[in-house]
């Protein structure tokens, strides 16, 4: 019996420590593959200097008066809704109901995966684009199962191809 007791004890210790290890190795890293060009206390930038940190045009305001933007630099503030899971390389900035898609000039720099919920401030050129099914799709995938932004919402699109971002540090 207390050999029974004792295998069963050193079984329990087993499988306690294999879960432990287990628990451990699962991947919840955050993919930050751009260095921020700037660190302040309360916020970093990724891609140009931002040298102006004054707050810009709300994101519902510029896409109100898309016509008098598309096309040109604009600076936005915002909230970042989702990041790219796959490597941080676009990330989705809401403001209510009104969303736009924020690449990264160039292919040139990408934000951290775990951004979201963070406000942020964008300088970029905007756009109005419409996207293929499969363009969607593929947005979609990237986003993760979680998406706040539906396939079929994603045209027309609005879009910043963004020269510099500013992320504010979350408290």
């Amino acid at each position: 019996m207390k050999i029974t007791g004792v295998l069963v004890s050193a079984f329990l210790v087993s499988v306690l420590f294999v879960s432990t290890v287990l628990a451990g190795s699962v991947s919840t890293d955050v993919l930050k593959l751009s260095e921020p060009v700037e660190m302040g206390s309360n916020h970093e930038v990724f891609g140009d200097p931002m040298p102006n940190k004054s707050p810009g045009l709300s994101l519902s305001d510029l896409i109100e008066q898309k016509q008098s933007h598309l096309g040109k630099e604009v600076r936005v503030s915002a909230k970042i809704a989702q990041v790219c899971q796959a490597k941080g390389c676009f990330f989705i900035a809401m403001e209510g109901e009104k969303w736009a898609r924020i690449t990264f000039r160039d292919y040139g720099f990408f934000v951290p995966t775990d951004a979201a919920n963070s406000l942020v401030l964008i300088e970029g050129i905007f756009s109005e684009v419409q996207l293929s099914g499969a363009q969607a799709h593929h947005y979609q995938t990237d986003l993760g199962s979680s998406s706040r932004v539906a396939a079929d919402n994603f045209s027309p699109e609005y879009s910043i191809v963004a020269s510099s971002v500013l992320i504010h540090k979350q408290r």
